[in-house]
């Protein structure tokens, strides 16, 4: 039985000389692992780029759906990027959003929103033209919102700690080390309320910026099971600019 979905691939692994094993999120089917055929021979060359991570695609995939490896039959592009690829920051902006992808999706479970999030939120990335120095720390509020956890509660004088762990703002210092002080707090909340647009012209120090990508990133570790280290943050940290 052929079917047929978009989807954006996440990572691939050679399978044997000609052949990869592709990780895609689907619109259709959620995270999914395929097989296809002859992607690494001569003739296949100019498929290479399609199996990029984070390149947007159409297939059309073969199998019993209750196999844990179905085929790619046929790949195309959906739609191309211009800039993302080629921009240092943008590019690596868009490795960490795939390697937090990676290790926040666990099931394949469709959804057909989140999907679309995050299909729009890389075409958001790839044709801004002003600052994205914010861009994934946006990404991150957003994307928590799909998973189930995110911040709640508001801030002010009287709630301006943001505990990482119950996931809300309080008006305790919590007794254990994951928090954020009253300053990253109020920054964390102005972006909470903000459009990728409107984050663009948020001032944030660069080290302000790192210590919000680390608490953000451990707030997903403190509601994922299992989620893992990041390696690209300390990357990420130092390319993208105050």
């Amino acid at each position: 039985m052929l079917q047929k979905t978009s989807g954006i691939v996440l990572h691939t692994v050679k399978y044997s000389e000609t052949s990869l094993i592709v990780k895609i999120y689907t619109r259709s089917f959620g995270l999914q692992s395929y097989i296809i055929s002859g992607v690494r021979n001569k003739k296949s060359r100019n498929k290479a780029s399609l199996f990029q991570p984070l390149t947007i695609v159409d297939i059309e995939v073969s199998g019993n759906e209750k196999s844990a490896l179905q085929r790619i039959t046929e790949i195309n592009l959906n739609q191309p990027y211009s800039h993302l690829p080629y921009d240092v920051i943008k590019s690596s902006i868009g490795m960490f959003i795939n390697e937090m992808i990676l290790h926040s999706f666990k099931e394949p479970h469709p959804d057909e929103d989140l999907f679309l999030f995050v299909k729009n939120s890389l075409l958001i990335l790839d044709l801004s033209s002003g600052t994205c120095a914010n861009f994934h720390l946006g990404f991150l509020i957003q994307l928590s919102r799909f998973l189930g956890f995110s911040p709640h509660g508001e801030f002010n004088s009287n709630s301006s700690v943001f505990d990482l762990q119950e996931g809300k703002f309080v008006n305790y210092i919590p007794h254990h080390p994951h928090y954020l002080t009253a300053s990253l707090s109020e920054i964390l909340y102005k972006l909470i309320m903000m459009t990728y647009e409107e984050m663009e012209h948020v001032k944030i120090s660069k080290a302000e910026r790192k210590l919000l990508l680390n608490a953000l990133v451990q707030f997903f570790q403190l509601h994922i099971s299992s989620f893992g280290m990041i390696k690209s943050v300390d990357i990420l940290s130092e390319i993208v600019e105050g």
